[in-house]
C-alpha cells in the first residue's frame, strides 16, 4: 500500500501578479463577467495535463463570476464531473477549522490568546516540560512547536485511540505532548490543529463535526464532510494516485482503501466540499476581508488572513503595501487544492483536481497563471506542451463514454 501525507507549498504556485491600478478596475470587470476565458482555459488544460478531472471558481465578494469542471469523476469509465460534487480540500481544511475558531472568539467562548495549559491545566505536568504555555493563536499559525505529523510513518505511529472523538483527541495530546517540543519558529503542524481543535470542543461543548454542522452547514447554507468524497457515494468523485511512478495513468482510490486519514487530523485536513460550496465559502471570506459580513468584524478576517506574517490562522499569506494575497494549497495524496484570495481588488480563485502530482500541480499553476495574466493584462503563457506524443490519453476515453459532451 502506498502512502500520502499532507502537504503545504510554502509559496504560491505562480509569482504575485503586479498591482492593479484604481483607474483599471472598470476595464478588468468585463473581462471577470465574460467566463469564456475561464472555460476555455479549463477545456485546454484538461486536454493537455493527464488527470482524471480539473475545475476552478472564480469569484468576488459579492457573486460567484464563474465555476468550471472538466473530466471525469472516475477513471476511465466515470460519469462527467460537475460542480456540485465534492472534492477533497486536504490542508484547506485548517481556514474552515480556522473560521470556526473565528466564530467561538467573536462569540467569547475562547481569544486568540487562550493558552492550552490554561484549558488544561492538569496536563502540564504530564507532558514534556519544555513546551512553552502556547496559544490558540500560536497552533493555528503553526508556531507552538508541536510536532507536524506530516509523513505517513507518523500517521501510522498515533495509537488507537478508545473513547469518543473528543476523549481521543485529549488522549492524543498527551502522547503527542511527551515528545521534545520543536525548534521556535513556523512548522507546518496538523498535530497542532488537532490541539486547537480540542480547544474549541471543550470551551463549546460540542464535537468538531457538530462544530462543522453548526457554523459551516447551517451557519452559512454549505454542504461539508470529513473522508474522502467516494465515502458519500461511489458516484462522488475519486481521488486518484499513481501506482507505478512511471505510467502517465493514475489508478482511482477505492472508498474502502486502508489509507484513511485519521479522525483526530481530519480538522487540519479531511474535509471534503462540492466547488460550488467551498467557492461560497472563500467568496464569504473575501467578504468578510472587505467588510461586507455581519457575523464577524472585517477586524477578525484580517486577523485570521494577516496578523502574522508568512502564516496566519490557517492562511499563508504574502503581504505588499498595496497588494496582498492570502493562499493555501492542500493535497492528502491523491486530490489537489489550490486557493488564492486578493482582497484589494476583491478576487478571489480555487483550483481543484481528483488526482497529485507532477501534473497536478503544473495544471493549477498553468490555470491560476492564465487566468490571472488575462486579468492583469500581461500576455497569457503559451498553451503547455503533453509531455506525450498526441492528445491527453484521457480525452479519448472520455468522448469514447460521453461522445455528445
Amino acid at each position: 500500500m502506498r502512502w500520502f501525507f499532507l502537504t503545504l507549498s510554502l509559496c504560491p504556485l505562480f509569482p504575485v501578479a503586479s498591482t492593479l491600478p484604481a483607474q483599471e478596475i472598470t476595464e478588468w470587470q468585463g473581462i471577470l463577467t465574460d467566463t469564456t476565458h475561464l472555460k476555455r482555459t479549463i477545456s485546454h488544460t484538461y486536454r493537455a495535463y493527464p488527470l482524471p478531472a480539473i475545475g476552478a471558481g472564480l469569484f468576488r465578494s459579492d457573486t460567484i463570476l464563474a465555476v468550471r469542471l472538466e473530466g471525469l469523476h472516475k477513471w476511465p469509465n466515470g460519469n462527467l464531473v460537475n460542480e456540485q460534487n465534492y472534492f477533497h480540500l486536504g490542508g484547506n481544511s485548517m481556514g474552515i477549522t480556522s473560521f470556526i475558531a473565528a466564530r467561538l472568539v467573536q462569540a467569547g467562548k475562547l481569544s486568540w490568546d487562550t493558552r492550552f495549559f490554561d484549558l488544561f491545566p492538569s496536563l502540564k505536568k504530564r507532558v514534556n516540560p519544555k513546551y512553552p504555555n502556547f496559544t490558540l493563536a500560536d497552533l493555528l499559525s503553526h508556531r507552538a512547536q508541536v510536532s507536524e505529523l506530516a509523513k505517513p510513518s507518523e500517521f501510522q505511529a498515533i495509537p488507537a485511540f478508545k473513547g469518543n472523538a473528543v476523549q481521543k483527541r485529549a488522549k492524543f495530546a498527551l502522547w503527542i505532548l511527551a515528545k521534545p517540543p520543536l525548534d521556535t519558529g513556523i512548522h507546518y503542524s496538523n498535530g497542532g490543529y488537532a490541539l486547537a481543535t480540542l480547544m474549541m470542543e471543550y470551551v463549546s461543548g460540542k464535537t468538531f463535526k457538530q462544530l462543522l454542522d453548526q457554523h459551516i452547514v447551517k451557519g452559512l447554507g454549505l454542504r461539508c464532510t470529513t473522508g474522502w468524497p467516494n465515502r458519500i457515494s461511489p458516484a462522488q468523485p475519486w481521488g486518484h494516485w499513481k501506482t507505478d511512478p512511471k505510467s502517465t495513468f493514475f489508478s482511482p482510490v477505492p472508498p474502502s482503501t486502508p489509507y484513511q486519514l485519521p479522525e483526530i487530523l481530519a480538522p487540519a485536513g479531511d474535509i471534503s466540499m462540492p466547488l460550488w460550496d467551498y467557492s461560497l465559502f472563500l467568496k464569504h471570506q473575501l467578504r468578510g476581508l472587505q467588510g461586507k459580513n455581519a457575523d464577524m468584524p472585517k477586524k477578525t478576517y484580517e486577523y485570521m488572513h494577516f496578523s502574522r506574517p508568512t502564516f496566519a490562522m490557517g492562511w499563508l499569506n504574502h503581504q505588499e503595501p498595496a497588494t496582498r494575497i492570502s493562499t493555501h494549497d492542500g493535497t492528502a495524496g491523491n486530490f489537489y487544492c489550490h486557493t488564492t484570495l486578493f482582497p484589494e481588488i476583491d478576487l478571489g480563485i480555487v483550483i481543484v483536481t481528483n488526482a497529485e502530482g507532477k501534473a497536478a500541480t503544473e495544471a493549477i499553476a498553468f490555470v491560476r497563471a492564465s487566468l490571472l495574466n488575462k486579468l492583469f493584462q500581461i500576455d497569457i503563457p503559451a498553451f503547455p506542451k503533453p509531455t506525450f506524443p498526441g492528445e491527453h490519453p484521457f480525452f479519448e476515453i472520455h468522448e469514447k463514454y460521453h461522445p455528445h459532451h
